[in-house]
């Protein structure tokens, strides 16, 4: 397991040493509404931000090749970094391998002391997972209107009948184009719709015979 904060321009912390534990905190808003002869009624709300904490300790140069350090950085240039973050509200990016952890946050709280021969210092952190505010319309609501656990999708509307034309006595493609098209020019666009109905001589119709009309 590896623990991992990551800002926007690159600079990245690989903790060298783990926490003992790492505690996440999820949960729902709720509202509460007092109904006579009902009692409380609890409505949610929304999901509440994550919440992520742990305490540490970087060690100092004295153990920087100790079997337990991963990836030794100075305590001084981490402490540094991290304050640097928290007090610009730098969002980054927390992964932490074998786990679901993998999300932005805002450090919300860093604490760090610095004691015992070594060199190291005990810090201890607490992460805010990052939302982003999102204003919607009216219309953008609508599309994303929860149906059955999924987002509803608008449906695409059924495509227009094809228009129909029924052969008359002494009709020709020409005279169908032009009442249909509006141009007896486009007779061949009819034709080679209609190649099964009609046949191989585009000249010879017969009354009754249904063409489809592009």
């Amino acid at each position: 397991m590896d623990f991992y904060l990551t800002a926007p321009d690159g600079n990245r912390i690989h903790l060298p040493v783990n926490p003992e534990k790492i505690t996440a905190q999820t949960g729902s808003k709720m509202q509460t509404f007092e109904v006579i002869n009902l009692g409380d009624i609890e409505l949610p709300r929304g999901i509440t931000p994550a919440r992520i904490s742990w305490e540490g300790f970087f060690p100092g140069q004295a153990r920087e090749n100790a079997v337990f350090v991963k990836s030794w950085q100075d305590p001084k240039v981490l402490v540094r970094l991290i304050s640097l973050w928290r007090r610009n509200n730098t969002k980054v990016r927390l992964l932490v391998t074998e786990t679901p952890l993998n999300l932005d946050c805002y450090i919300e709280a860093f604490e760090h002391t610095w004691s015992g021969g070594y060199g190291d210092c005990q810090y201890r952190i607490e992460l805010v997972e990052a939302r982003e505010l999102v204003i919607l319309t009216d219309v953008e609501k609508q599309k994303r209107t929860i149906v059955g656990g999924q987002k509803s999708v608008p449906k695409r509307p059924a495509p227009p009948p094809p228009k129909t034309y029924t052969v008359k006595p002494g009709d020709t493609l020409w005279v169908i184009a032009k009442k249909t098209l509006g141009d007896g020019s486009r007779w061949r666009d009819i034709y080679n719709a209609n190649v099964s109905v009609i046949g191989k001589d585009p000249n010879v119709l017969k009354p009754g015979q249904v063409l489809r009309i592009a």
